[in-house]
């Protein structure tokens, strides 16, 4: 009894070993390739054009979320504006929400629905998609596949993809704000106390799946070579963590650095902006790497197994 569950013991810790040893090498691997690729200077540029297609961006989704005010009640423009600043707050440093944040949505929010046919609509699919082509040449680049895909529809691809993030967020957002509210009150009154628990602590779990499932779609599309979606997840789920992991770090340090230096002075909330949506970038792409390492090695491993097989061990004698 004692052998067979020291021989259990010892299975169980070679294969712990086992693991350890290989996302060591995998994660290596993950941040050559990386700086190969020019991650950093990448994460940067995508950085940037988002951070220049914000005002644009809030502007058009907000319209668009208004011709919907039918379907969600009039209300739907200031529970968005509401929601996107609470959310805002748990990862940018308050400077930033107050003084960047804040007075792009109150300006938005006093324009009327016509704004979604301006010149303002035009910046922002230009800028919008231009950070959105930037990720997909990155994700390509990743996986070795650049010469598979021109140039021309590379972008094209990336205006299509973030034009449908924009009809998906339409909806989406109002969505997520109103489903947690009407799931209380169509249940019957005994039963909210025990449905409100998971209402209330299920919200951002829910937000970080949907979340996760928009990062595993951006991969799927981004690739020349269309792949089985589960084979996205691990660099989805690994850049969401990343992403959740640094903008906590990241918004610790920046309010305590702005808190205690007074150097930052009218430049703290847009460079605070800019590093949080550079950490964003960095996590997407890293999490592409990953996709295309581990790509890589079940290749390599498939090639091995091919010929091992194909030149079988003669035996002796």
């Amino acid at each position: 009894m004692r052998s067979a569950a020291s021989r259990l013991a010892a299975h169980v810790a070679a294969r712990v070993a086992s693991a350890a040893r290989t996302s060591r090498e995998v994660g290596g691997a993950t941040l050559s390739a990386a700086w190969d690729d020019r991650i950093l200077g990448l994460s940067a540029e995508a950085g940037f054009w988002s951070l220049l297609s914000m005002t644009p961006l809030m502007l058009v989704l907000l319209s668009a979320i208004g011709y919907l005010a039918p379907l969600f009640g009039p209300q739907i423009i200031p529970l968005v504006r509401a929601k996107i600043l609470h959310a805002a707050g748990k990862f940018l440093v308050p400077d930033a929400v107050h003084s960047v944040l804040t007075p792009i949505l109150n300006e938005v929010t006093q324009q009327d629905h016509v704004g979604l046919l301006s010149v303002g609509t035009l910046i922002a699919l230009w800028t919008g998609s231009t950070a959105m082509s930037t990720y997909v040449n990155t994700i390509t680049i990743a996986y070795d596949m650049r010469g598979i895909r021109s140039a021309v529809r590379s972008r094209i691809l990336a205006f299509l993809m973030y034009l449908g993030s924009l009809v998906v967020g339409t909806i989406t957002l109002p969505l997520l704000i109103i489903v947690p509210g009407w799931a209380l009150t169509v249940v019957p009154l005994h039963i909210q106390p025990a449905i409100r628990p998971f209402v209330t602590y299920g919200y951002w779990p829910a937000v970080i799946v949907v979340c996760t499932v928009a990062i595993t779609v951006l991969y799927h599309f981004a690739v020349p070579i269309s792949r089985a979606w589960r084979l996205h997840l691990p660099g989805a789920i690994a850049a969401m963590a990343l992403w959740l992991a640094s903008s906590y770090l990241l918004r610790t340090y920046l309010t305590y650095a702005i808190a205690h230096s007074p150097t930052y002075g009218a430049m703290a909330a847009p460079v605070a902006s800019l590093l949080f949506l550079y950490v964003t970038g960095l996590a997407l792409l890293l999490g592409a790497e990953l996709n295309a390492q581990i790509r890589h090695r079940h290749k390599a491993r498939k090639l091995q197994a091919h010929g091992e097989q194909a030149n079988p061990t003669i035996p002796n004698g």
